[in-house]
């Protein structure tokens, strides 16, 4: 029977974005688990098995996790994230690297203690597909099962993203989003804006790929969301687009500004996310130099989403 390590560790926020890399580098497939430390209103640690609105508690360390195969080729995986961890510790505060071996249908299944029904906003609530929620009758409910693939609404830069399209949605949009990964972006799209809505969701991972037409199938969106393998490149045939979403990373974002531009119909508008406050200068001003000026900017914890619009 083939055995997994999970491999994990405590860091400071800041140095999310390095790390996960570093353990999609080495983990089964590209999937990194990353864990924030949340509260809920009243002070209370979140316990995902109910419904809650809880906060990043920014005093407490965000945990990151991967899985990979037990086999001859693990312990030079496990030493080459060791030495990347020891380089990047010495700019900020990492804690030890923490390796647990499990059976392949504990890992299987290892991931959803991480999540629970959670509100993101005022009207969208994620539902893990294997819980029971009953809900209100303005409630957008997105049923999800994340499986090893990254945006399951437990990060900020997602919750942002789901905040800016329920206040930005409108009926019959064009809308892409670029970095699907789980589909909950795409999903959370075609639900706000009813069934005239279409939706093209790209990823380049085909792991997040398979997770993402698993989870529009689930929510009965086949209609009305295209699910492809692929970059900006690749989404310029079926635009331009009235509204593009891309949760991806602030470096990504500024190199593909230009690309960004023009996937956006002129009067149109980019929602952006997955960007590290110390890095939300650099961004804006590659999305105005492309003359895509930022309207909005939405804030939780140390992320930042954009919300932009092309000038007619």
């Amino acid at each position: 029977m083939v055995t997994w390590l999970e491999l994990s560790v405590e860091i400071d926020p800041e140095a999310v974005e390095t790390v996960g890399g570093i353990f999609a580098d080495v983990g089964y497939n590209g999937g990194v688990v990353i864990e924030q430390p949340l509260v809920t209103p009243d002070g209370e640690y979140a316990d995902w098995s109910a419904l809650v609105q809880p906060e990043i508690d920014p005093t407490r360390p965000v945990s990151v996790r991967t899985y990979l195969p037990n086999d001859e080729e693990a312990a030079e995986k496990r030493q080459a994230l060791e030495r990347a961890l020891y380089f990047l510790g010495s700019l900020r505060k990492i804690g030890p690297l923490q390796v647990r071996e499990c059976k392949e249908e504990d890992w299987a299944n290892a991931w959803k203690d991480y999540y629970g029904i959670l509100r993101v906003a005022e009207r969208i609530v994620i539902k893990p597909s294997w819980l029971e929620y009953t809900p209100r009758e303005s409630d957008v409910v997105l049923d999800l099962d994340p499986g090893m693939a990254f945006g399951t609404g437990l990060h900020a830069t997602t919750r942002l993203c789901l905040q800016a399209l329920e206040e930005n949605m409108r009926p019959g949009m064009n809308i892409l989003d670029l970095g699907t990964g789980s589909g909950i972006l795409a999903i959370a799209a075609a639900k706000l804006g009813g069934s005239e809505t279409r939706v093209m969701a790209l990823d380049t991972d085909s792991v997040a790929v398979e997770a993402a037409g698993q989870n529009v199938e689930r929510n009965g969106l086949s209609g009305q969301i295209e699910i492809g393998q692929g970059s900006a490149l690749a989404a310029e045939a079926n635009g331009p687009y009235t509204l593009v979403v891309a949760n991806i990373l602030a470096t990504v974002i500024i190199d593909l500004a230009q690309s960004l531009h023009d996937l956006v119909e002129p009067g149109g508008m980019l929602i952006t996310s997955g960007i590290f406050i110390d890095r939300g200068d650099a961004v804006i001003q590659a999305l105005e130099k492309v003359d895509l000026p930022v309207t909005e900017k939405k804030q939780e914890g140390d992320w930042l989403c954009l919300v932009s619009a092309r000038k007619q």
